[in-house]
Parts: C-alpha cells; sequence; structure tokens
C-alpha cells in the first residue's frame, strides 16, 4: 500500500547508496526539481520480463491442482423426464457443482421421481446415495427427538435450562428461563456467536468452516446476553443447546440420542455426525462449481446441522415416513406460532410460522408447505411438503438456491429462479489478480506511483509488492475462477514477480524512505504492513484449508 503523503523524490543520483535522503530533500527544496534515481538498464528489464513470463507459465501450469478449483464436468440434468423438464425451467445449471432432486406424491410415496446433476468432487458423479452435508436440515432431527421425549414423558416443552442445568450460573436471567420449546422455536433470544465485524467475516471467509472456533454451547449460553426473548431469532447456538439439554434430560449423548430416537427407527443409516470430513464418495462443499472450500467440522453444533451428513435417499425416506404419519416425533410438524414476530426485520419470509423446529409458509400458487432449509458455507439443502407433495433437494454449490427451488417443484408451473442481474464477482477477480499487480509494476518501472506521484523508496517496495501478492492471494482463495481465465490469477502473478526483478535492481540506488512526514509515512507503512501480513496469512490458510 502506498503512503498518501509522500511528496519527494529519492536523494541525488551522485549518492545512491547513503539510504538517507536529507541532501536529496534540501537539494529539492533549493531547485524545486524532482530528481529521478536512473532508469533500470536493458539488461535489468530482460530479465524481470524472463521472470515474469516463467512465473506466469508456473502458475498456469500449478491452477488446476490447487483446491478451490476441481475439474469441472457439462452439468446435464438427468432422470425422470418429468422433473427433468420442471427442474431444468426452474434453475439454472451454471450454479450446480453437483445436484440430487426427488419428488413424490404422498400418498404414493415409493414412487419417487429423481434428478441428478453434476459430481461430488469434479469427477465422481452425483448419485441418489452420494452423502450431502444436511446443514440446518438436521434441526428437524432433534426437534422430533424433543417431541419423541416428550410423549414418553421423559421431558417436556416447557422445561427451562435452569431446570435442567441448575449448576449452570447464566449472565441473562432470561436464559434459565428460556424453554425447550422456547429453543425449538427460536423463541429464547439466542443471537449467533460467530465473530462479527470485518475480521470475523474474514476469518469465516478465509477458513470456511465458520464454526471452527465456536465455544461449546452451554459454555456461550451461560456467559452472553439474551436479544428479544420471544421472538424469532434463528439461532445455531440455540439449537446445539437443544441437543445439549435433550441428552441432559436422557443420560445419553446427543449423536447416540438422535440415532437412537429417529434414524434407527427409520432406517437412516447414511445419516451421520462425524467430525472427520467429507465421507467416502461424499459431494464437498463449493461456493461455486468448481471452488471448493472447508466442511463443517465442529461435533458440537451436532443438533444444529454441523457436521452432519445425509444421503438424498435417507432424507426421502424420512419424507416418506412423514407423508405415511410413520416417523417419531410427529407431533413436531403440529404449528406452535402460526406468524411469529421477527425479532430482525426481513431476516425471515414474510407470514413465516413455527412448529418444533419445521417453518411453515404459505408458498403462492402452492398452498402451506412444512419444510426446513439447510446450509454450510459450501452446501444447499431443503425438505419440504405441502400435504400432497413432497420435495428433497440437495446441491453442494451454494449458488442452488435449494429453498426456491424446492417451492417452485410443488407447483403445477415451475419458473426460472431470479439469479444475481450484475456479473460481480468476475470483476472483482480480475481487480484483485491484477490491478494491485499492475500498480506495484508502474511504482518500480515510473519510479514513482501510477496514481498520487509518491516517490520510489524501498519502503514503497516492500508494502507495495506484499500488498499485491495479498490481494492475489484473496482473488485466488475466492475469485470466480469458472468464469475467469486461470490466465488472470497466472499472469497477476507474473507482473508481481518483474516486478519485484526491476525492485530489487533499484533496492540500493533509492532511500530507505521518501516521505515529507517521516513520522507519518512509516506509520502508514507499518498499518499497511500487518494489513498485507493479515491478509495473505488468512487467505493462505484458507487455501490450504480446503486443500486438506
Amino acid at each position: 500500500m502506498t503512503s498518501p503523503d509522500a511528496q519527494h523524490l529519492p536523494p541525488n543520483r551522485d549518492q545512491p547508496d547513503s539510504g538517507q535522503p536529507d541532501s536529496g530533500r534540501l537539494a529539492i527544496e533549493r531547485s524545486g526539481k524532482r530528481p529521478r534515481a536512473a532508469a533500470a538498464p536493458r539488461g535489468a528489464l530482460l530479465s524481470a520480463l524472463g521472470v515474469g513470463a516463467v512465473v506466469t507459465l508456473a502458475a498456469v501450469l500449478l491452477f488446476p491442482l490447487l483446491p478451490h478449483r476441481a475439474p469441472v464436468a457439462a452439468v446435464e440434468f438427468e432422470g425422470d423426464e418429468a422433473l427433468v423438464t420442471d427442474v431444468s425451467a426452474a434453475l439454472d445449471s451454471t450454479n450446480v457443482q453437483g445436484l440430487a432432486v426427488a419428488r413424490f406424491d404422498n400418498h404414493a410415496p415409493d414412487q419417487v421421481e429423481w434428478v441428478t446433476a453434476g459430481t461430488a468432487d469434479g469427477t465422481a458423479p452425483i448419485t441418489t446415495d452420494t452423502p450431502f452435508e444436511t446443514g440446518s436440515v438436521f434441526k428437524v432431527f432433534t426437534a422430533m427427538t424433543l417431541a419423541d421425549m416428550a410423549a414418553d414423558g421423559q421431558t417436556s416443552l416447557d422445561r427451562t435450562l435452569g431446570e435442567i442445568f441448575p449448576d449452570t450460573e447464566f449472565a441473562d436471567p432470561a436464559f434459565a428461563e428460556a424453554t425447550l420449546e422456547d429453543l425449538a422455536t427460536h423463541h429464547a433470544g439466542f443471537v449467533t456467536q460467530l465473530e462479527e465485524g470485518p475480521l470475523g467475516a474474514l476469518r469465516r471467509n478465509a477458513w470456511g468452516d465458520s464454526y471452527r472456533q465456536a465455544v461449546p454451547p452451554l459454555e456461550f449460553a451461560a456467559t452472553t446476553q439474551a436479544a428479544a426473548p420471544g421472538s424469532f431469532m434463528y439461532s445455531n447456538a440455540g439449537y446445539a443447546l437443544l441437543g445439549e439439554a435433550l441428552a441432559e434430560e436422557s443420560g445419553i449423548p446427543y449423536p447416540e440420542l438422535v440415532r437412537e430416537r429417529v434414524l434407527d427407527p427409520l432406517g437412516l443409516d447414511a445419516t451421520v455426525i462425524s467430525d472427520a470430513g467429507v465421507p467416502e464418495g461424499g459431494a464437498g462443499p463449493y461456493t461455486e462449481p468448481g471452488s471448493r472450500v472447508q466442511d463443517w467440522r465442529n461435533t458440537d453444533y451436532a443438533a444444529a446441522g454441523v457436521a452432519t451428513w445425509g444421503t438424498p435417499e435417507d432424507l426421502v425416506r424420512f419424507m416418506a415416513a412423514l407423508a405415511e404419519g410413520e416417523a417419531p416425533g410427529m407431533a413436531a410438524l403440529e404449528p406452535v406460532h402460526e406468524t411469529v414476530e421477527l425479532a430482525i426485520a426481513n431476516s425471515e419470509p414474510e407470514g413465516l410460522g413455527t412448529a418444533l423446529g419445521w417453518r411453515l409458509l404459505d408458498v403462492p400458487d402452492v398452498g402451506q408447505v412444512t419444510w426446513h432449509s439447510g446450509g454450510s458455507f459450501g452446501t444447499r439443502t431443503m425438505v419440504a411438503t405441502d400435504g400432497e407433495q413432497s420435495v428433497v433437494v440437495m446441491a453442494n454449490s451454494f449458488g442452488v438456491e435449494a429453498p426456491a427451488l424446492a417451492f417452485q417443484l410443488l407447483g403445477d408451473d415451475p419458473q426460472r429462479i431470479p439469479g444475481s442481474p450484475v456479473p460481480v464477482k468476475p470483476l472483482v477477480t480480475y481487480f484483485t489478480a491484477l490491478v494491485p499487480a499492475a500498480l506495484l509494476l508502474a511504482l518500480v518501472l515510473r519510479h514513482r506511483t501510477l496514481v498520487t506521484q509518491r516517490p520510489l523508496d524501498r519502503l514503497r517496495i516492500v508494502s507495495l509488492t506484499l500488498g499485491a501478492l495479498a490481494w492475489n492471494l484473496l482473488g485466488l482463495r475466492h475469485g470466480d475462477w469458472v468464469g475467469t481465465p486461470a490466465f488472470v490469477w497466472a499472469l497477476g502473478l507474473g507482473l508481481i514477480a518483474a516486478a519485484v526483478t526491476v525492485g530489487a535492481w533499484y533496492w540500493r540506488r533509492v532511500p530507505v524512505e521518501a516521505g515529507r512526514f517521516r513520522w507519518l509515512h512509516v506509520t502508514v507503512f507499518v498499518l499497511s504492513l500487518l494489513f498485507s501480513l493479515s491478509l495473505g496469512s488468512l487467505m493462505g490458510w484458507g487455501i490450504a484449508v480446503a486443500w486438506s
């Protein structure tokens, strides 16, 4: 990053190695002119060109090996003709990495229409038994475990957290008074415990696993304050604590409890809680086709849908049991709040209602739908029924709008789901890969910055180089490398390498710093250095994590 305060050029070229800008400043003040360092000789420029070309070529060859870009095959929807037609009408296939969709009539749940498309990992085609992250769809298993236990008298919906955890001192009495029903309907006042602000968002985006550093739910509940208890505020922390409360009530760890109560009775053998990462043959998460990210692994939040995996066949088996009224905890589908009061305006669909875990919504041209969606940073899932038909959607790319797709497939005339009206991400990708690198190269070739016309010095060589590398890594980590040629990223690295080569030639020929106010120049340099190192480290770490 370039200091905006710098106004002076390097010292007299007759003393290129002094590193002391004072005499140069004096000469400028007396003459009113801006002396320039001697231009780099042809040999240095040819060396820079050669180094840049070699680095660009090496980066082009390296790019396909990086984890964020698995080979993307042409996506075609395959399966039952009627469902293929409807999915094709509603969904833009360019958003699909891998997809499985099922639909059936509730009066004939054994007659299932299927559509599959894309790949789990860039090569393995999606099948009806491919494991996907379930995301928050797993919340309905937690809620039905609660309903099943309440039906057996093992707990009750009005049991409070204070009664269940008598040894826990809650910082906010509202949490001690919150009931299991409050937790199951998102009315207990729990906020998200994800780190907020730009730094928190940067860390989550770098790692991909948003719950990597989340503290255990009971610990979080004991030390935080409630926000609008009695109103609807969707919370993974609240649902994770619900799972812990049910485990406390039963004396059985949550993973064993949900399996005993719901999964095993329905034969959902492929639905699991695991911190081991993507199962064999599983569909790993992608922010968009080809852009791989880390799956979520914090099993403390399994009751909310973190570190949970299932197959389309399992979810169809589950929805069929609901259609036949044979699933444990069927009382969870009974409405609790016909219409909720939202704690945060516009955070949920207008007219939303809730059952235990399940969401209720009057969908135009369909009627009331009972549903739940799920999503990690790179997975979208959905289960829904309108009482006549049921739909299951599982996708391993975040760009697939699973709820919108399911609602369209329950209607008679599916319409195209609107996409982003402006292709912003490719433009950002070009910017992060090329613009900082070009500004760095302009600095060393012109001996001054391109925009602010600040003179070349060693601080600027270091800060702009690290800044260009950090922005390049940001583009590599979050860029649109499906819609943008890989050569763009490689060219950015090549430009940086060429600039560093020229900058190395100038290193002993320019002062350490040449700002008008040295203290301000040095301060801005330090801040720029910290920013670039932090951004570059986070992006590099995120790439390494996704690679693992």
